[in-house]
Formats: structure tokens, C-alpha cells, sequence
């Protein structure tokens, strides 16, 4: 680690989830015919990692794990303020589920050195929440999740989190190096300047890092190292509801318990 923190951020080109199909025969998502869009979510990631950078001057790297096509969302982030970013692409990570995709990402920390390692709470293409722990597990770092707020404290080299909990919220500190990953909507994310847009789209050009250059076992990732496999599928036959209003809470409380349901 340096003087000056590092902050990567973590971020991904994801279909639209309105267009999403899966393959009945592999079990995976079929993007094809998806539109891509940046994974909702990484967008407070992004904020978070940017607030950092205006409070303690922390250079923010953003990067992707995916094909050449995700450059898209590398633009963005470099335009809403990253100081850099880099494509991490290879065949050999095609069909990594959650437990290689973390691997690979926990090496990319470890390539820039990161001190803080920011990422949104989960992916709306799989939704499992498992990538910020899988690679602090990866990198026997700190973790903070679903966090609402960071204070940092650059003096005592610790990240300070507020994090929502049932009824109210607590924080909880962190010695570095640290993952993070932030509540959805828990922040209100910044626009691009005009200035950044046009840099990002018509200079900026991001790094590509493949297996090698990160060090990866190839046998590591990718599909055949990926422990995760669709049993099956079947279309759930929505349920009938009952509804009934009620005019007062005590007619409410009455109705429950009538149910069993207090």
C-alpha cells in the first residue's frame, strides 16, 4: 500500500434485465439479443469510490471483467471522474461463475495495489450478493457490506461504514486494505461533465489485462472451474391472492389473528 490510497472499482456490463432469456441447454444467460447496459448498482459503487477521491485524493481505477464489448461501461466511469480503467478479458474467464469471477477480480486488486476495493452489492444479471466477499475471502482483506455511507480516515490508515440494519444502522470500522460493497440507491450518483464525456469517448482508451498478465492459472477460471450448475428450470403459476380491506388497525389486528397470523 502507498501514502496515497488506491480505489479500484469494481464494474460490469450487464443485459438489460428486461430482455434476459437463459439457455435451456448450457443453463446460462443468453445476452445475445439483450441490450447492455452498465449494471445499475455499480453506478453508487462508482459514487462511492468518486466521494473518496474528492475527500482524501485517492486516484479511483474502474475495471471490467469481460469481453471487448464492455468497453462501453469503462468509458463511463473514466468520464464520471475514474482517473483510469482497464478491460479484463481472456477466453479462458468465458462461464466463470461468482467463485472465479472473484478470484480474477481479487488478482486485478492485488495488480494496482489497491488499498480499497469498492464494489455495488450485487449483479442484476444473478443477483447472488457473492463477489465482494468472494474476493475479500480471496485476499483475507477486511469487508464492508451493504454500506450506505464511508468516512474515511486516512490517518489511521481505516475505512469507517455506516451500514443500513433492521431498524436503524450501525458503523463499523475497518483497518486496510478493505472490500466494500455498497447498498443499492444508497447514495445519489454524480453526472458526467460535458469535458469528461467528450475525453472518454473520443481519447481515452482503457487497459486490457488478460490471464497472464495477472498472473491467473488458466485452470483456475472459465466454465470447468466454475462450481455452480442449473439443476433445472420450470415457470412458477403465479398465485391467486385474497385481499380485504379493513377500516382500522383493530379490525386489521383482529383479521390476523382469525388467520393465525398472531
Amino acid at each position: 500500500m502507498t501514502d496515497n490510497w488506491t480505489v479500484v472499482v469494481g464494474i460490469k456490463q450487464v443485459p438489460d434485465e428486461d430482455d434476459v432469456t437463459i439457455d435451456p441447454d448450457t443453463g446460462t444467460l443468453n445476452r445475445a439479443e439483450a441490450a447492455a447496459i452498465l449494471n445499475p448498482p455499480d453506478r453508487n459503487a462508482l459514487e462511492a469510490a468518486l466521494q473518496l477521491k474528492d475527500e482524501v485524493g485517492a486516484e479511483v481505477i474502474a475495471f471490467t471483467m469481460g469481453p471487448p464489448t464492455a468497453t462501453p461501461v469503462l468509458e463511463l466511469a473514466v468520464a464520471l471522474g475514474c482517473d483510469d480503467a482497464a478491460l479484463i478479458s481472456d477466453m479462458a474467464f468465458a462461464g466463470s461463475d461468482t467463485w472465479p469471477t472473484s478470484l480474477t477480480l481479487a488478482y486485478a486488486a492485488e495488480y494496482f495495489d489497491a488499498d480499497v476495493g469498492i464494489f455495488g452489492e450485487e449483479t442484476t444479471d444473478s443477483s447472488t450478493g457473492q463477489v465482494p466477499p468472494g474476493i475479500a475471502a480471496h485476499l483475507d482483506w477486511a469487508q464492508l457490506t451493504y454500506v450506505a455511507d464511508l468516512d474515511p480516515r486516512p490517518e489511521d490508515n481505516q475505512l469507517l461504514a455506516t451500514r443500513d440494519v433492521e431498524g436503524g444502522h450501525e458503523v463499523v470500522a475497518a483497518d486496510l486494505p478493505v472490500i466494500v460493497a455498497v447498498g443499492y440507491g444508497d447514495n445519489d450518483p454524480r453526472p458526467a461533465g460535458l469535458h469528461r464525456k467528450l475525453y472518454a469517448e473520443t481519447e481515452f482508451e482503457p487497459m486490457e489485462l488478460d490471464a497472464e498478465a495477472l498472473g491467473i492459472d488458466p485452470d483456475e477460471v472459465g466454465l470447468d472451474a466454475s462450481p455452480t450448475q442449473v439443476g433445472g428450470m420450470d415457470t412458477a403459476d403465479p398465485v391467486e391472492r385474497e385481499q380485504e380491506v379493513v377500516d382500522s388497525v383493530e379490525d386489521l389486528a383482529a383479521a390476523m389473528a382469525e388467520e393465525g397470523a398472531v
